[in-house]
This record gives structure tokens, sequence and C-alpha cells, in this order.
């Protein structure tokens, strides 16, 4: 067993030899001749259990190495024995206050030195166990045991004044020693260490209760002062580590009879309940977070329970397109029905599990019960649309993705495109790379990727562009705010114009309102979900809507342009063989290439193809001013002044070639590789062709599919064109007083039947200038142009009447109600108009059902 080192410090030999002489049987004995030397030593030598020093030395006086010693952290821990010749009371209280453990006069007797020696030593020993049961060894405060003992006996001590327990929490601490390593981490505690010290004070208790957790009982005062700067404390942490976030919980001590440990597991339940929070550095324990902890704990132990028992349930509400009122797909949401609380809120338990990682096993759960849905459907021949399932960031970290929902699809035989998979913004936020990779991977699986509450706060702009989506969940808080601001104060129309620039659907969660949905429309909105539409549903009613739906097929994701078409043609004009030639080897597989060398061929080419011609390739050097006369005839005749044109010119140096080519859609020089001449003659022709199909498409977006009238997109392009006209009309909104009552009595299909019927009768009594739309499931709008209000409110009740005489199957009569708004030569905007006619309708409906009345303007 290695002995314990003892150092003399003596100037005198002889002194030094007769302590070696008593002490070297038990112990390793080292000399230093003055205090310089012992200090050296000191500084070299680790664990020297104790110092015998003689305080009458000639270099370092004996007082003046006590005081270095005591200045030093790790060396004032050393107990010394002072050896004087004097044995005066006056020199024993000098040795003591310079820090001497204990003082020894001369001569001393060998036994009763080495017994002073053993004892001290042990003392010490004793001493550093206590200090290890006592004092956390990293940061020098209380450990959690003392911590509670010293608090209990300052309560006791101070019955009549008032504290409180703070708790405080580094934020990933974890994450911050994998970055920075554990030294950094230390570092990071004895900061805090020193913080907690520094706002507690003299009257308070300090300790560390765990790993990165910190407690104290501080005075009620004091602590109320420092509320106000939980939030700027990491402003005192060293400076490498000011990122670090810290939270803080309090417990206010108002009954003494319950435990210290009780009340720190209060301060911490407090600090648990912001974790995450952003810009909230502190909370209080008090009775409502006391029951909201209570009933987070209740739905924890609840919940593996719940999921084996079936008490969670997928609904599903509808999604439906704003172009022409169709169900385009619907979002898949999960309902927890306990047997004996009843529905718990998802906003209850979806945070709760997200923070515990049981969001996962939830969510595969909704996933496979959607997938379950559809194949059902698929097997019985009915119509399927897109159902979309949330992907929370937990999913993303601990699933394998790109595994997990291929092998769905081939469980139940489902093609991706009809699940969309739904990562919210907040999910975008961290570890961004690997979160574009996933996403990227699983759309090129074939799975619709959107972008869920996107405008709940998270910046996220920056990822969708590096992000590969189809569609933007527009966040319902957003919508609410956006819709209720005016125009110009709203970013709605910024918004959407840029999901549609990156060729984005966009989609309004939320939609509670026939206000909000015009605005919506307005702004170009393509799809919108909400009460207003529905409510979530239970898989067999939403079944039953699913049944009514006409529509067999959706589109889930927009087609290219350029795909599922007949190959478009490039004409390359151009009075070099071989140019053309070699234009048109560049082109193979993808463009039919037709070649022409004059003006003439070229028009002829144009006239024959037509808007099969994807791109024009002309030279500005066409013989007999063949440029300009195919430039004149393509912007001359309208069917054909779409068609792009890119011109060419021999060098940048012919004035007369680059001033003719500056009026085509783009140019470049012959000398350039034929690969960038390729490029531009893509891009254009690509941009053509999809200006094309967005016009086919923006008709068929503008008419209803069921009745074949104009829908709200139609309406308001009409109102629009009529507005700036700027003459008379007159709005009529036609309701169906009976629809709702047939389709619940006799079904949907009598429904259907009876909205075919007015429609017709709409058709034969308007006229042929005259426009009319269906404004929504048993609302119609027509224009009447031309018309005065008695006028108006004649053919409104000719049209009434008429409703009322017809009869549909099974004997049912129909009942029509009008609300009408005359225009006052453009004197509001148009969606006034409608507004108007719909105030009037509803007026109608309670006053003069069966007929109509007209909106007046309030005195």
């Amino acid at each position: 067993m290695k002995k314990k080192e003892i150092l003399i410090v003596d100037d005198n030999a002889i002194n030094r030899e007769a302590l070696f002489k008593i002490l070297r049987e038990k112990y390793s004995v080292l000399q230093a001749e003055n205090g310089a030397e012992a200090l050296e030593l000191l500084k070299k030598k680790e664990g020297i259990s104790l110092i015998l020093l003689d305080v009458t030395m000639p270099v370092t006086n004996g007082y003046a190495f006590l005081d270095k010693l005591m200045e030093d952290k790790e060396l004032s821990l050393i107990p010394v024995i002072v050896l004087t010749q004097s044995g005066g009371e006056e020199d024993e209280v000098a040795a003591l206050t310079h820090g001497a453990t204990d003082f020894v006069p001369k001569p001393y007797r060998p036994q009763v030195m080495l017994h002073r020696v053993e004892n001290i030593i042990k003392l010490r020993e004793t001493a550093a166990m206590v200090n290890q049961l006592r004092y956390d060894r990293l940061t020098g405060i209380y450990n959690k045991e003392y911590f509670f003992e010293k608090v209990q006996d300052k309560l006791q001590e101070n019955p009549d004044k008032e504290y409180c327990i703070v708790c405080s929490n580094i934020e990933n601490f974890k994450l911050f020693n994998d970055v920075y390593g554990v030294d950094a981490g230390d570092e990071l505690l004895k900061d805090v260490a020193r913080i907690m010290l520094d706002m507690v004070g003299k009257g308070g208790v300090c300790g560390r209760f765990s790993a990165d957790r910190f407690v104290c009982l501080q005075e009620k005062e004091r602590e109320k002062t420092d509320r106000s700067n939980f939030g700027k404390f990491h402003a005192k942490i060293t400076p490498d580590m000011k990122k670090v976030t810290m939270r803080w919980g309090i417990y206010d001590v108002t009954d003494r009879s319950v435990s210290v440990e009780k009340m720190c597991d209060r301060a911490m339940l407090a600090v648990n309940s912001i974790k995450g929070t952003y810009n909230q550095y502190f909370a209080v324990y008090d009775d409502v977070l006391r029951g909201k902890l209570l009933r987070e704990k209740a739905i924890t132990d609840a919940m593996e329970n719940a999921l084996a028992e079936n008490q969670f349930v997928v609904y599903f509400q509808p999604k439906y397109s704003l172009s022409d009122d169709s169900m385009a797909g619907a979002e898949a949401l999960v309902r927890w029905i306990h047997p004996v609380w009843g529905i718990v809120p998802p906003n209850d338990f979806i945070p709760l599990f997200e923070k515990n990682g049981f969001i996962s096993r939830l969510d595969k759960f909704v996933w496979e019960r959607s997938c379950a849905f559809l194949r059902g459907r698929k097997e019985k021949g009915k119509t399927i649309v897109p159902v979309s399932v949330n992907v929370s960031r937990v999913d993303i970290y601990r699933l394998n993705l790109e595994e997990v929902f291929p092998a769905l699809m081939e469980k139940y035989g489902l093609d991706p495109s009809y699940l969309h998979l739904e990562i919210t913004e907040g999910a975008c936020s961290e570890n961004q790379e690997e979160i574009i990779a996933t996403v990227n991977n699983l759309r090129k699986l074939g799975f619709d990727i959107e972008m869920d509450d996107f405008g709940s706060g998270y910046s996220s702009l920056s990822m969708i562009s590096k992000m590969k989506l189809d569609a933007l969940k527009l966040d319902m808080k957003f919508v609410r705010n956006e819709t209720a601001k005016p125009f110009d104060h709203s970013i709605l129309s910024d918004v959407v114009n840029m999901a549609h620039r990156l060729n984005l659907r966009v989609v309004a969660e939320g939609v509670e309102t026939r206000g909000q949905i015009r605005r919506l429309q307005a702004v170009g909105c393509d799809y919108a979900q909400g009460y207003f539409f529905s409510k979530p549903l239970p898989a067999g009613e939403f079944e039953r809507l699913l049944d009514v739906q006409r529509k067999k097929e959706v589109v889930s994701r927009v087609t290219h342009p350029s795909q599922d078409i007949e190959i478009y043609s490039v004409l390359i004009a151009d009075e070099d063989d071989g140019f053309r030639e070699k234009v048109s080897r560049a082109f193979e597989g993808e463009f039919n290439a037709i070649q022409v060398s004059d003006a003439q061929s070229a028009t002829d080419a144009v006239n024959r193809y037509g808007e099969g011609i994807a791109a024009v390739i002309l030279s500005m050097t066409l013989p007999d001013d063949g440029a300009e006369k195919t430039m004149r005839f393509l912007r001359r005749e309208s069917g054909f002044w779409r068609i792009p044109v890119l011109a060419t010119v021999p060098t940048s140096e012919n004035k007369k070639a680059m001033t003719l080519a500056l009026e085509a859609d783009d140019f470049l020089c012959k000398r350039h590789p034929v690969f960038d001449l390729r490029k531009k003659a893509q891009r254009l022709a690509d941009e053509a062709v999809m200006h094309r199909q967005m016009n086919f498409l923006l008709n068929q977006a503008h008419h209803d599919y069921t009745t074949g009238l104009l829908n709200r997109r139609g309406l308001d392009a009409a109102m629009e064109t009529l507005r700036r006209e700027n003459g008379t009309f007159a709005l009529c909104i036609f309701d169906l007083d009976n629809l709702k009552s047939v389709n619940d009595t006799y079904g949907h299909e009598e429904g259907d039947r009876m909205i075919e019927a007015f429609t017709n009768l709409l058709k034969r009594n308007i006229r042929s200038d005259d426009i009319a739309g269906r404004y929504g499931g048993d609302e119609f709008v027509v224009i009447f142009r031309g018309t005065d209000e008695e006028t108006a409110v004649k053919r409104v009740n000719e049209i009434c009447e008429k409703c009322r005489a017809c009869v549909i199957a099974q004997n049912i009569p129909m009942s029509c109600s009008g609300g009408i708004a005359v225009c006052e030569q453009g004197d509001a905007p148009s969606v006034a108009y409608i507004e108007r006619a719909d105030e009037a309708l509803y007026r109608a409906k309670r006053e003069n059902k069966g007929f109509c009345c007209v909106w007046k303007r309030q005195a």
C-alpha cells in the first residue's frame, strides 16, 4: 500500500532530519528549505496529505507562504501544522488566522507529533468524504440530498419568511455535449452554477439536482425581481456558449408540510411544461398546471390500451376544388373516443404524443386505416379520391418512410398518387438536409408531398424552394387572419402567386364562411377544406358523401404539358440547308422538325400545322425580307400570334438582323453551339404548350361539371367583364328551397334530378346574352344584361312560378326563392353585387319564400 506523503518546510536541516526520523516509518517524507521551493514542489507533486511548516524562515516568511497557499483553490485544502520556537498565544492566533490547521510549539515529543499528524490526516480524509456526500464534485455547490437537508433547515429557521423553489434546465444539453464536447459541457455547468449562486444571494440555498438541472431556494421578493431577467441569464454565460437556452420553473412555498423533494418536483414540472416553447423562459407551478399535468399523465397512462382497444378512430374531412365545387380529396384525421372521457380533443393528446414519441405508432395506425378504406372502395368499384395523411417530425427521424409507405402501397394494392403525405411546416425547421432527402425520395416513389400549416409561424420559405413539393396547405389561422384584412393589406394573394410560380397547388384549411370562400377564389386558391363544406366525418358518413360524386377520376398532380400529348413540331426556317439539318438532328425524339427555306413555305407550314407548332426557329437573313414577312404573318393572324419565335442571326454585328431579332421572343447567334439553341427553343416551346393547355384547363375550370353552367370562377370572370363594360344589369341568386329535404328524404339521386330540372328551366327562360351559373350546391346565379329593377323582378318571379309548377319523379314539387341586386353604373366592386343579392335572397326566404326580394341601399 502506497504511503501518504508529508512535506516538511524548514530552513534548518537538523529540524528536518529529526522530523524525518519520526515520520519515515509510516509516511513518505518530502523536504523543502523555504517557501518558494515548497510552492514549486507542490505545483509539480499531487497527493500531498499534510504540510509541516516552520514560520521563521529567512527567504519566504512562513505566514507569507500560508497566504500564497490559501490563494490557490486546490492547495488551500491541504492541512498545515505550524511549528515554531515560540509557544505564545499571539503566535498561535497568527498562525491559525493565516490558514493553519494546527499549531505545535518546539520542542515537541515525537509520539505526540506522530499522533497529531495521524489525527489531522484522518480528519482531512473524513472531511473530504463528507464533502463528497454534501457537495457536487464538478460545480462545488450542494448535491441533491444535502440541498434538501439545508432547505429544510432554512425553512424551519425562518418560519415567517416567504420562499420559493426555482429549478433551471438547459435546453438540449445532450446535443450541446455531442457538438462541443464534454469539457465544454462541464464549463457550461460551472457557469450555470455560478449564475444560480449569484441569483440566490446570501439568503438562499443552491444545489445541483441532476446532470443539467439546478435548483435553489430563494427569498420570494428576490425571485419576483429576477423573473423579468430569466430570458437574459444566457448573456452571463461564457461568450462562446451564449446560444444556450435556459428554462426556469418556480414553485411558491405555501405549504411547508410538503417535503422539499416534492417541492422540487413541482418546480421541475413547471419547467417541463415550457420545454421547447419559443420565447417563454419561466413557468410557475399552480393549480391549473397541476390539473394539466395530471391530465397529461392520465392520457399517457391510457394511450397504449386505447390503441389496443380501437378507441382511436379515423375521420375524413373532404377537400373541395374552388373552381368547380367538386370533391378533390380528403384529409385523414384521428379522433379518440374514450369509454369514460368521451371524445378527447386532438389538441389534448397529439402534442403530448409528439413529445413522448407515441405519435409514430398512432400515425402508422392512421396510414393503415386510410389505405384499408381506399382499398375497400377500390374493390367495390367505387369512386376513389386521394387521402392526405399527416407525417410528423418524429416519423421522419424514427421510421424509414422510404420503406414504410411503398410497403403499404403493395399491401393494399394502391397507387402512391392516392396517398398524399402532409409534412408540417414546423418539421422543416430542423435537420433540413435529412428532411429534404426524405421528401425528395418519397416524391420519386410517386407520393404527393404537401407542406401543412404554412403560415403558422416558422420560416420555411427557403425550404419550399429547396424541397420538391406538390402542394402548399395554408394554416387555418393564417387563412382566417388574411381573409379578414383589406386586399391591399393582405399577403394572401402574394402567397398563392408564389406557390403557383413554383407549380404548387394551394389548399386553404379551416374555411368556415362564404366570405372566406369568395376571397380565396378571388386570389386563385385551388382547393379548400373546413366546416363551410363539411366537418370531419366518420368513414361511413364520408363514404355516403363520396358516393354522390359524379366525377370518377381525380387528378392528383398537374401533368407537365409536354407529357401525355401528341408530339409537337418545331418549324426551322433558314436559308442554310446544313444549319437546318444540324438543328433538326438536335430535336430528334422530342419534336417533329419541319424544315423550310423561305417565307412562303414558312406561312404554308404554319397554316397546315397550326397550333401543333410549338416554336419557330427563324433566320433573320431569310431571302427577300422573308424574316420580316414571316414575323408579320405570325403576329397578324389571331390563331398564331402565341407561337413563340426564336430568331437566329449570323453575327451580332448585323444591325438589320439584330433590330428585327429584338421583336422575337428570344434570339441567338448562329456561332453558338446547337445545344444552346436547343435549350432556348425547348424553353419557348414548353412555355407555349403549357400556355395552351392552361387555356384549355381554364375553360374547363370556368364551368360546373354537373350542369354545364358557369361555376364561381366563371361567374367572377363574367362579372369582371361586365364591370369593365360599365353597363346596366340585374344579378339574381336563386336558391332551391327544398333541395336539402329532398336529399335527406329521397336521396341524392333525386336531389340531382331536381338540380338538372332547374338548370333546364333556367336555360329555357333566359336570353342568349344573359349569363347563368351554379354558385353552390343549391344556389344559381343569373345576370340579366340591360335590365332594370322592375323587369328583373318580373322575370325572376316568372321563373319562381314556373319552378313551383315543376314536379320531378315521385311527385316531388319544386320551389325556389330569389334575391336581386341591380347594378347602378358600376357603383361597387363586382363581388358586392353577389353579397347584395345574397342578402336579398335570405330576406326572401325569411319573408317571401317562393318569390323574390330586391336589395335596397340603407338610408
